[in-house]
């Protein structure tokens, strides 16, 4: 049929899910987007999936009134015991999934670590996500951003998001959204807009899109129909190009109109102020009013920052106090008769006197984790460099050494496989894979330990691809632009790497030799990362375009003496350590809390070093690691259970490599339908891990984690569906004369949210409000007395419960628990409530006072200060009401016997 939106539907393979609104159309109706009044967020669905039926346009928009689990129990028509622990597996797992954005800080496809971690909760954890993701080259600024939008996607608040990149970096983007955190973006070219039918159809039919800066600076259409969209999420790679005045006005409209803006730069702060003062105006509530204001708060803050350097190197908290108060003697935390120790003093310094709060930049030397670089240098006579080339491949290969060769000339490429072919070598060429897919089949035959030794390309394996299993590098020439040579680099020194990359020139005598002697010496690219040094460097091919007409002597070395210096100026901006900002940054209380809250809620110990004063980073470095493992094997088991039981011929040990699933979708399926998929008329199979290690040294691979659509939907189809809501189960520890068992799930009022995006009362108080089961079980006798520790032993034990031969149950009794267990739960529903007030208070508060200091520091007229705080404070009415009209609504409920 023609589908249109605002058509009201239900699913009939997913009665739970209620009636819905179709709030989008794809493909010509194909795929459609629909707002179930019992689901969160929005459910793709096939337009051609006949479960899908058109309801009356007066029905309410409620949740399906299904007879419910007591009326199952009331009746003896229990599911079994096997089908009741699935359905509490799910919600357990769903719980810890959906804590902290736990399930999507650690479902990225790059190993864990803390302080990619640490950046992107704490940007989720503010009320607005809004910062200046400024990291140091090599860290995974990507990698923030995507855990960042994931965390977002998961709470329902990612509906719309725009990545704006520069167009050399648009296809790297697409294909790591998609391969480390199955998210499938639409990049939007001129040519692919006006297919679409111009730029207001091309937004609205690709709610998750990339354009590049220069779409955006050359099509004011585009950024005229952009700002009018209200973004959940903006996200702007390479940010210092806002430099660009004509981009900074296409990209400053679309800043003011998105909920969230994460804008990322390796450039450090002192290497251009002025940058940076722009940059933060587009994040910050109340932006400074001029410049000259925010170089005067860089000088002040640098006094702080001298303060803090000498504490961290074991100076005197009363020195620091005496110091402070002259800096500062309106301060009261200086002036406070009680001392401060250490920690206090950088922890208030770092919250109060940083340049901005919404600035993050994590430091290598803090990190760590990299290996070293090692330029290995052959020169040779003119004419002498192919055979040279071929030589050395030959050798580094037949040594049992991956081997990566970038070269700008494809054609040069082709002649230097065909030599290595002559020596007896099978040579990879990365630009003859005609897609996408192609490509991927090629690396996993070059990363495969018995394939191809060789692989060698173009620039378009410069971006997108990691080859970290590989140290050794050749260069079958330079580019002109450090940046570029600094890109091909970068696919081999990166996290992950566990060697020291080795990079291979061979030069001939001239322009060449001038240029890797440049490289070498003035620029030390073969020694450290230039990521970040844009402002220096990206000009050197026009500025070596001109020296070569110049061509004396005198005037290259000039040249050379001359940027020599400018890299070192930026070096010393660069590696300028700001304490206050590496406090900020890498904020291990909040990882230990996070990881904390992780364990408790999986009912673990927690592991020493985590907490306290002998807290390290290593520690909570492995905690995540155990973290990520447990949700790794509890996905695949969950999923594998699911999938066989719906029909799906699953493998997990014949025809499959070790640690891999193969998931076959056939005629054998004993299902209408699977939420957020199209069933296939021909057999279709998934191929994939679910573990971690698996699937960042396989890209080939489909990475079976938190988002990917197949595993979204095996969850959700039992934690969204009828089964498993009801049992009779056999423990011996249960009441003598039997308990009930009774799951609530706490529920935010959502009649009001139908519309997308992240502006909705209800998903912002889901940011504070803890939504996890809350499960009681009650004794059958008397006046039902709750059996304390019952309901969670029984989870505990879910593996092993049996069935019990119980018929069926008076309704009269089981309504009578089920109220008092209700009761019950209630009044854990309201301490949760009343922790939601807490640290939503604890956060406006502290937004407020930093909002009032920040505003008047920066010099911004009182109106702008007071329209900010009037927002803040409107949110803060808002979700909380949207807190105290938190509900239960009963999940699954169990009679448990002796």
């Amino acid at each position: 049929m023609a589908w249109k939106t605002g058509t009201k539907v239900i699913h009939r393979a997913q009665r739970g899910w209620g009636v819905g609104v179709i709030v989008q159309i794809a493909d010509e109706g194909r795929r459609l987007a629909v707002r179930f009044a019992g689901r969160e967020g929005v459910t793709v669905v096939s337009g051609r999936d006949p479960a899908l039926t058109e309801v009356p346009a007066d029905t309410p928009l409620e949740k399906a009134g299904a007879g419910g689990p007591l009326d199952a129990l009331a009746a003896g028509e229990h599911a079994s015991a096997a089908a009741f622990a699935l359905r509490t597996r799910v919600d357990r797992l769903e719980a810890l999934r959906r804590a902290d954005s736990l399930g999507a800080l650690l479902s990225s496809r790059v190993h864990v670590l803390p302080h990619q971690v640490g950046a992107a909760g704490r940007i989720l954890s503010d009320r607005l996500p809004r910062f200046v993701l400024a990291d140091e080259v090599g860290l995974g600024k990507t990698v923030e951003a995507g855990l960042v939008f994931a965390g977002m996607r998961q709470l329902g608040i990612a509906e719309r998001v725009l990545v704006v990149v520069p167009e050399h970096l648009a296809f790297q983007w697409l294909a790591e959204l998609f391969h480390k955190f199955n998210a499938l973006f639409t990049l939007l070219t001129p040519e692919r807009i006006a297919a679409l039918g111009g730029a207001e159809a091309a937004l609205a039919r690709s709610p998750h899109a990339i354009v590049s800066f220069e779409a955006l600076r050359d099509d004011p259409e585009l950024v005229d129909v952009a700002a009018e969209i209200p973004f959940d999420l903006l996200v702007v790679d390479e940010a210092h190009h806002l430099a660009d005045d004509a981009l900074h006005a296409a990209v400053a409209p679309l800043c003011r109109a998105s909920y969230g803006v994460l804008l990322l730069t390796a450039t450090p702060v002192r290497l251009d102020p002025r940058e940076y003062f722009r940059l933060l105006s587009l994040v910050e509530p109340v932006p400074s009013t001029t410049l000259d204001e925010f170089l005067v708060r860089l000088e002040q803050h640098d006094a702080y920052a001298d303060v803090a350097r000498k504490l961290l190197a074991g100076g005197s908290p009363e020195e620091a106090l005496a110091q402070l108060r002259e800096l500062s003697p309106g301060d009261e935390v200086f002036t406070r008769e009680e001392p401060l120790d250490r920690l206090a003093i950088l922890s208030h310094l770092a919250d109060t006197y940083s340049l901005s709060a919404r600035l993050i930049r994590n430091r290598r030397v803090k990190v760590g984790a990299f290996t070293a670089r090692v330029l290995r240098r052959t020169d040779v006579g003119e004419g002498e460099k192919r055979a040279a080339l071929v030589e050395l491949c030959a050798r580094l290969a037949k040594g049992g050494e991956k081997v990566l060769v970038f070269g700008h000339d494809v054609g040069e490429l082709r002649e230097l496989q065909a030599g290595i072919g002559v020596a007896g070598l099978e040579a990879l060429l990365y630009d003859d894979a005609p897609s996408l897919e192609g490509r991927d089949r090629l690396v996993a035959r070059f990363r495969d330990p018995e394939g191809p030794m060789v692989l060698l390309s173009g620039e378009s394996g410069g971006e997108g691809r990691n080859f970290q299993f590989a140290s050794q590098l050749v260069c079958a020439d330079l580019p002109e632009s450090p940046l570029v040579l600094e890109q091909r680099i970068g696919r081999l020194d990166r996290l992950g790497q566990h060697r020291p990359v080795e990079i291979h020139l061979v030069v001939e005598p001239g322009e060449e030799a001038f240029l890797a002697d440049l490289y070498e010496k003035e620029i030390g690219i073969f020694e450290e990362p230039v990521g970040g040094l844009d402002a220096v460097l990206a000009s050197l091919p026009e500025e070596l375009d001109a020296l070569r007409r110049k061509r004396t002597e005198r005037t290259r070395e000039a040249f050379r003496k001359d940027l020599a210096e400018r890299v070192a100026s930026a070096r010393r901006a660069q590696h300028e350590g700001d304490p206050l900002l590496d406090i900020r940054s890498a904020s291990l209380p909040e990882l230990s809390r996070l990881v904390t809250n992780a364990f408790g809620r999986m009912g673990e110990e927690v592991p020493d070093g985590i907490t306290g004063a002998k807290a390290s980073g290593e520690a909570v470095e492995q905690a995540l690691v155990t973290l990520s493992r447990w949700l790794e094997e509890e996905l695949e088991d969950l999923a594998t259970d699911v999938g066989q039981r719906i029909g799906m011929e699953v493998d997990t040990d014949q025809n499959v490599h070790p640690f891999e699933v193969a998931f076959t979708l056939g005629s054998g399926m004993r299902i209408e339908a699977l939420p957020g998929m199209e069933m296939p008329e021909e057999p279709v199979t998934y191929l994939g891990s679910f573990w971690r290690e698996t699937a960042v040294a396989r890209d080939e691979l489909q990475w079976f984690a938190t988002g990917h659509k197949l595993v979204e939907a095996l969850v959700g189809l039992v934690r969204d569906g009828e089964a498993g809501r009801s049992a009779a189960l056999k423990r011996e520890w249960a009441p003598r004369r039997g308990g009930l068992y009774a799951r609530f799930e706490p529920r935010l009022a959502s009649s009001a949210d139908l519309a997308p995006g992240a502006r909705v009362a209800s998903r912002q108080a889901s940011r504070y409000l803890d939504l996890s089961p809350v499960s009681v079980l009650v004794d059958l006798e008397g006046v039902h007395k709750h059996v304390p520790g019952g309901a969670q032993r029984l989870e505990d034990e879910i593996a092993d419960v049996q069935d019990a031969k119980v018929g069926a149950a008076p309704a009269a009794l089981l309504q009578a628990a089920r109220e008092a267990a209700e009761r019950e739960a209630l009044e854990l529903l309201a301490r949760r409530r009343e922790e939601a007030h807490e640290l939503l208070a604890f956060h406006a508060d502290s937004e407020e006072e930093r909002l009032i200091e920040s505003a008047f520091q920066g010099g911004a007229p009182r109106a702008r200060i007071e329209a900010a705080l009037g927002l803040l404070r409107q949110h803060r009415e808002i979700v909380a009401r949207a807190i105290d009209k938190a509900k239960l609504e009963l999940d699954a409920v169990a009679v448990v016997v002796p």
